[in-house]
């Protein structure tokens, strides 16, 4: 609800990578604004439509030094245990060996002895171009995208990465998207704030910053949830029965609540429901 906007910005973003222009997107907002709710929304529209790598990574929040590169092998990880992981494996093997050889459940034991060896005395610097590199040659077969969450609490070697790959100019297949909150990365003092705003002032990525709901908005989700056709009644229209002064009402009270914070929005209609203060009985 409320997020048609963003939904168009991120499906033009993604024409744009299927043409081997590579997109680094940021969605920004605060706790329960619906950050992972809108790409998750973007991508089951996409999948349907087209064939594509898709990596997920997690940043972690850490009380001590976090590991390097964390949501990257966290993403290639999970690519690399799916039914078509072995050319993503055969892949790293020959462009990024220093990464295959960070995740040795992809591999057997002689397979890691020697990509050990192989990788022996590698710099921060050969990871990047590696990867970097891998990419690219990935997405020649097949576009990629990957979604890295909670960018706040990601490691500096991350975003060295990120910053590395946004100002290549080589041809990429690519849509990287982050989320990320802006007050965590005001508060912590988060190197993420200055490598954003370098590379947006360079035009090297986007960022979509999303606002609270309407008050407009929030009667468009209680008409949603509480007009569906109910077993009894499946053949009537909806909204049958319904008030629209009452709905306006009770939208205008949650909203005052909840500021149009979604989740503080659907966690107030729920508790609601619970204590009986709404009921719906026979599609009213």
């Amino acid at each position: 609800m409320g997020r048609e906007l963003e939904l168009a910005q991120l499906h033009t973003y993604f024409a744009k990578a299927l043409h081997g222009e590579r997109q680094i997107i940021f969605v920004a907002g605060e706790p329960g604004i619906g950050k992972t709710t809108l790409v998750e929304a973007f991508l089951q529209q996409v999948i349907a439509e087209d064939d594509f790598w898709l990596g997920r990574g997690q940043c972690i929040e850490h009380y001590g030094a976090g590991e390097a590169y964390l949501p990257l092998l966290d993403a290639l990880g999970r690519l690399g245990r799916e039914s078509e992981g072995q050319r993503l494996i055969e892949l790293l093997n020959q462009q990024a060996p220093t990464w295959l050889v960070q995740m040795p459940a992809l591999l057997t034991a002689p397979e890691l002895e020697m990509l050990q060896r192989k990788t022996q005395g590698a710099t921060r610097e050969r990871m990047l171009r590696e990867l970097a590199e891998a990419v690219e040659r990935l997405t020649a077969e097949r576009p990629l995208v990957l979604w890295l969450e909670d960018l706040h609490w990601c490691d500096v070697s991350t975003l060295d990465w990120l910053a590395f790959v946004a100002r290549r100019r080589e041809p990429a297949r690519l849509l990287v998207i982050g989320t990320y909150r802006p007050v965590d990365v005001l508060v912590q003092g988060h190197p993420l704030r200055a490598v954003k705003q370098e590379l947006q002032t360079r035009g090297y990525c986007r960022e979509l910053l999303l606002d609270f709901l309407s008050e407009e908005e929030v009667a468009e989700y209680l008409t949603w949830r509480f007009t569906a056709p109910s077993p009894a009644n499946a053949g009537e229209g909806r909204g049958e029965g319904r008030s629209p002064a009452a709905l306006q009402r009770l939208a205008r009270i949650i909203h005052r609540r909840t500021d149009g914070n979604p989740l503080f929005m659907v966690n107030m209609v729920d508790y609601l429901v619970v204590r009986g203060v709404l009921v719906q009985s026979d599609g009213r």
